[in-house]
């Protein structure tokens, strides 16, 4: 029998892709069509690789229809599910609805509404193909407002720091209270293996007290042996003093009784204050720029880190203030007016 003549080009490609790792499937199909041109009959090629004679004419009628595209191209399809395209959407519906914490718990509903059995390797393969993933829902505060969140930032907030200058800049105030103690997170490590992070017992923890400049980002901070009124007032003398020339200081804060005590807002309404108190919507952590820097700190300073001696640990917070200009790239990118409003009903589960 002569041979079936590939295009010299599809020769050679098919020889070159001999020597590689393909799926089986079209590394046999390869084979076949080489050892046709060769001049095999179809009776020892299908001898060869314990297939019929039908199947080499058929991978030799791929080729001539399709070309080399045709011999790669796996047209596989999974088998029919056994949930109607209707029981899909009660599936999707309650999913969304309950956030069930396992493939397993999902059968069970399925089986009880459907009376469908489901393995739950077969459960997950179905939820992901209707677009689910598997992840932590975010805990937020169950007052949040999301419409009053999003009026105060068309009204307030992104007036201000549109504005914002070294006339007139803007900060993001409140403390962080990062505990002494080992802070374990995702990381590369071999396969098979495990790793142990000491710990320490927590109860011993920094007062962080900052505040961030949004025209510029730059940070003032205090160590405070307890956030109070006057701990509040040191912080805002630290940025008056800072801004010699200014006119007015915006400092965004939440309410927090000592951001709210009739001490701190005699201090405000004095005589010369430039400090102008721009105070959050109740429940609206998510619109304090400088939170986003607090857990950037936190994870430069604590993820996996172990520091034998509380020295050790306030030293590396101080080390990460002192060289924070060489995370200047990644704090532009994270601190960004792009703010997430959280407490619209549809995020949230019952």
């Amino acid at each position: 029998m002569s041979g079936l003549i590939l295009k010299p080009e599809d020769r050679a490609y098919f020889l070159k892709m001999m020597r590689r790792q393909l799926n089986s499937a079209v590394h046999r199909r390869m084979n076949v069509l080489l050892l046709l041109d060769d001049g095999w009959e179809p009776r020892r090629i299908a001898q060869a690789f314990y297939i019929d004679e039908g199947t080499v004419a058929d991978h030799r009628r791929r080729y001539e229809g399709h070309g080399r595209a045709g011999i790669e191209r796996l047209d596989y399809h999974g088998r029919a599910s056994l949930l109607s395209a209707a029981q899909q959407r009660q599936l999707a519906a309650h999913v969304d609805a309950r956030v069930p914490l396992t493939s397993k718990q999902v059968c069970a509903w399925v089986e009880q509404a459907f009376g469908l059995a489901y393995t739950p390797n077969a459960m997950t393969k179905v939820l992901k193909r209707l677009g689910f993933v598997h992840k932590k829902p975010k805990c937020v505060p169950a007052k949040a407002d999301a419409a009053v969140q999003r009026r105060f930032v068309a009204e307030t907030l992104m007036p201000l720091m549109q504005a914002a200058s070294e006339a007139s800049p803007v900060y993001f105030v409140d403390a962080t209270h990062p505990a002494y103690t080992g802070r374990p997170a995702h990381g590369w490590m071999r396969k098979g293996s495990s790793r142990e992070l000491k710990s320490n017992h927590g109860r011993t923890h920094l007062n962080i007290n900052g505040a961030l400049c949004w025209h510029d980002l730059s940070l003032v901070h205090r160590h405070e042996d307890k956030i109070t009124s006057q701990a509040m007032i040191a912080l805002f003398d630290d940025i008056e003093t800072r801004h010699p020339t200014a006119t007015a200081i915006a400092v965004v804060i939440d309410n927090a009784k000592y951001n709210v005590s009739r001490e701190i807002r005699a201090w405000f309404a004095r005589a010369g204050c430039r400090i102008r108190p721009v105070y959050l919507p109740s429940y609206a952590p998510n619109l304090n720029l400088i939170e986003r820097f607090w857990r950037f700190m936190k994870a430069k300073v604590l993820h996996n880190k172990y520091y034998p001696k509380f020295a050790d640990f306030r030293a590396a917070f101080e080390d990460f203030f002192a060289h924070i200009g060489g995370w200047k790239e990644e704090l532009e990118s994270l601190l960004t007016p792009k703010f997430h409003f959280i407490g619209a009903p549809a995020n949230g589960i019952p």
